[in-house]
């Protein structure tokens, strides 16, 4: 499975202190088999700001625990959904994320993104989930956990 974290959360994620949620994710990547974050996109240069994160990726390049997306490629179906899509958020280079290199599990606090990932018409083959920790979930809730144990949440690309 492969997912994605949203520049909004990142300091749920890298920062000092993360709240549960954030820290159960990041645990879920680096210990599941399968589990990587992917990046690609304007979403490189916005958790590049941070160095916990790069301190992170960089290791986790090694592992296996990141994954890059290519880069015209995310470039190009962000600029087409920009000019033929409707989507409500400010974050087409998600979308554009998801679309090109599969990953089905989104961690955003971002409301308008969240509706954008659980769009079937933008993001599908499977439906886009939300792991999210709006509304003071920052705790780790049985919500969060039947979302890491998902299997499905990653398009095989061809």
């Amino acid at each position: 499975m492969c997912a994605i974290v949203d520049a909004n959360v990142i300091s749920q994620v890298f920062e000092a202190n993360p709240p549960e949620a954030g820290i159960k994710i990041l645990l879920w990547i680096e210990n599941n088999d399968s589990g990587h974050l992917m990046v690609g996109g304007k979403l490189i240069e916005e958790l590049d700001r941070v160095s916990r994160f790069q301190k992170w990726a960089m290791d986790a390049k090694v592992s296996g625990k990141i994954k890059f997306a290519d880069e015209k490629q995310v470039k190009a179906r962000e600029d087409y959904l920009r000019r033929e899509s409707n989507y409500i958020s400010n974050d087409p280079h998600i979308i554009a994320l998801a679309q090109v290199s599969g990953p089905r599990l989104l961690y955003s606090n971002d409301r308008k993104l969240q509706q954008d990932f659980k769009n079937r018409e933008l993001v599908d083959n499977p439906r886009g989930k939300v792991y999210s920790t709006n509304q003071g979930r920052e705790a780790f809730s049985s919500s969060h956990r039947q979302l890491l144990a998902r299997r499905d949440l990653c398009h095989a690309k061809s």
